[in-house]
């Protein structure tokens, strides 16, 4: 049976459309499972969407407002939609929760962190000294700089590799890490590439580039995907024994 994945969309008020990269329903169905694209939804339908999924895709987009990791926002934060941000923070929140697993992209990555309690650096320019380039003038397929992974994560185990290249098109950055989450890949200015939760029990995985635009050129990219797969068809196999 295909695990359901529930994937994050952005929403655009000035057409009143939800949309999404179809790269992230292609990488889905190639690593094995059955996408579902996921409208902002009230409180009280949260958890019901959740019961019928076996896994959460956060997918990338614009900043988070500051207001919900306790800032004011700084001059460089960007446009913000408030209501995607309360209900993606209040999903991931549950998800946690209720250990169904996650995986986070760039902007998805930052929303796992908020929702365990974590912030969010609001510009990497006003935090590192010489930064890399994080937002690349490249096709998005393309990796422009290196990430160097910890031995004995996730990550590292999924992948195989200690250092790569990816792809980045990001200004923010992991600031205060949230509750039981550890960084598990670093670029080389310091920038945290990669988290994920502690243990492993539950597959809690956000990454701070688009493996979904990657994937097609880079295989061993898919195995993100597939690894994210395996740990929903485990908890669907489990929901229907419990």
């Amino acid at each position: 049976m295909y695990p359901l994945i529930g994937i994050t969309c952005n929403y655009d008020e000035t057409t009143n459309r939800y949309t999404i990269g179809e790269d992230y329903v292609q990488a889905i169905q190639a690593a094995g499972g059955l996408p579902l694209l996921i409208p902002y939804l009230n409180d009280e339908h949260t958890g019901h969407i959740l019961a019928r999924l076996d896994g959460l895709l956060l997918s990338g987009g614009g900043d988070i407002d500051p207001f919900f990791f306790g800032e004011e926002p700084w001059p460089v934060n960007g446009y913000i939609d408030p209501l995607r941000d309360m209900f993606e923070i209040r999903l991931a929140g549950l998800a946690l929760k209720l250990g169904i697993p996650i995986l986070g992209i760039c902007r998805g990555m930052q929303v796992l962190n908020v929702a365990a309690g974590g912030s969010v650096c609001q510009d990497i320019s006003l935090n590192i000294n010489r930064p890399l380039q994080h937002m690349q003038q490249a096709p998005r397929w393309y990796p422009t700089h290196h990430i160097n992974i910890i031995r004995g994560t996730r990550l590292q185990r999924i992948l195989n590799q200690d250092n790569i290249r990816v792809n980045s098109f990001h200004h923010q950055i992991i600031d205060k890490l949230g509750q039981n989450m550890l960084v598990s890949a670093f670029a080389g200015d310091k920038v945290p590439e990669a988290i994920e939760g502690e243990g492993d029990k539950n597959f809690i995985l956000g990454v701070q580039f688009h493996p979904e635009n990657m994937y097609g050129k880079y295989s061993f990219i898919l195995s993100i995907f597939i690894a994210f797969i395996e740990a929903c068809r485990h908890y669907l196999s489990s929901k229907n024994y419990a």
